[in-house]
């Protein structure tokens, strides 16, 4: 391999790890904002709850919305990892899945992933 393709395999490799990196960001600051939303109702709907049944049943969803941190915090090592390997070129393009993400970075799911995700990948289930 020469230095240009050296250079260009590192270049493809950093690429698609800055996009991994990207999409774990925005996953955990998507996961943050959805149960910071939810808290934030369940609280609502705490202080109005007419008896105690009910105050117990929004505190099991304000519990399990603890998630959140403890995935949030697995994801952030996963993060570090990969900018470690990433920063000490600790990996070559012979490495990457075929199925790695090669095109650039956009914002969002297209409708046809939602679509696949709401039906569970089944074929018209969605």
């Amino acid at each position: 391999m020469s230095d240009s393709e050296s250079e260009d395999s590192d270049g493809k490799v950093s690429a698609a790890l800055s996009r991994a990196v990207h999409q774990l960001e925005t996953a955990v600051r998507e996961q943050e904002t959805a149960a910071n939303r939810i808290l934030a109702l369940a609280e609502r709907i705490y202080d109005k709850a007419p008896d105690k049944a009910t105050r117990l049943q929004v505190e099991a969803i304000m519990e399990a919305c603890a998630f959140q941190d403890l995935t949030g915090q697995r994801i952030r090592k996963v993060t570090r990892l990969i900018r470690y390997l990433q920063d000490n070129k600790l990996f070559s393009t012979a490495d990457l899945p075929r199925d790695a993400p090669r095109e650039p970075d956009r914002v969002g799911l297209t409708q046809e992933e939602v679509d696949r995700l709401l039906s569970d990948g089944k074929p018209g289930t969605g």
